[in-house]
């Protein structure tokens, strides 16, 4: 896929890796759409960062738990571009909790995984001329690699990588869907990190070091614009799943 003026929704995109990916597509020439829900500000530097760039994107607040409000969303791309070529479900969120937490259950699987049925549901039909759409999972989708204090998160993400597959199955040849599955990456979800937390963290990590959001974006980009990978989880994870303790 050639990039240049494609529309691309990103989740999840004032921050972390979505931020990162919604400036990345910015850079290709993209049209990004991308959604907030309590970072107004930054946002708004968002938007800002890409009109820097000769650009323009559109922030949309959107809380994931409601499905009024991501219907209110693809109202808002279906008014603004009449179609869209690229969704990248990048929003997520984590919760350490106890095994048996169902309100946390409900909360997590909500965004993490029911939020993405519905975007695809809405996305696909804007998409008549085919489209992508790229998943961020997590190297915890793996029972192996997931630890034991995020059990919830691990689960969800691991519905999420199943569901990127029965998708591509789905909807090839005309929309090819993939997952990347981030190890360790530099963004807020790890909260109160000093400088010393993340250096002993990315030392888990075969490269010795934390992974930055730009290094995933760098993969979602290479996936949209590669036209013959479907189904696929694609771990990034600086070798975190290798590495032998």
């Amino acid at each position: 896929m050639i990039l240049k003026n494609k529309v691309v929704l990103v989740t999840g995109g004032s921050s972390g890796m979505g931020e990162a990916m919604v400036l990345a597509f910015a850079r290709e020439g993209c049209r990004v759409v991308f959604t907030y829900n309590s970072h107004k500000k930054n946002a708004e530097d968002v938007v800002k960062k890409v009109g820097e760039m000769g650009s323009k994107a559109f922030a949309v607040k959107v809380d994931l738990h409601s499905e009024t409000e991501i219907e209110h969303l693809f109202k808002f791309v279906t008014k603004q571009f009449r179609t869209l070529d690229i969704l990248v479900n990048s929003a997520g969120i984590n919760t350490p909790t106890d095994l048996f937490d169902t309100k946390v259950w409900k909360e997590i699987f909500q965004v993490n995984l029911f939020s993405v049925v519905y975007c695809v549901d809405k996305a696909i039909k804007l998409m008549e001329n085919g489209g992508k759409i790229i998943n961020i999972s997590s190297v915890y989708e793996d029972g192996k690699v997931c630890y034991k204090e995020i059990p919830v998160y691990g689960a969800s993400k691991a519905a999420l990588s199943h569901l990127t597959q029965m998708l591509a199955r789905h909807l090839a040849p005309k929309i090819l869907v993939n997952a990347i599955a981030p190890g360790y990456v530099r963004t807020p979800m790890w909260r109160n990190r000093t400088e010393e937390d993340f250096e002993q963290n990315g030392k888990e990590q075969l490269i010795g070091r934390m992974i930055m959001p730009e290094e995933i974006a760098e993969m979602a980009i290479a996936i949209a614009k590669n036209d013959a990978v479907t189904g696929e989880i694609i771990i990034v994870d600086g070798g975190l799943s290798l590495k032998s303790n």
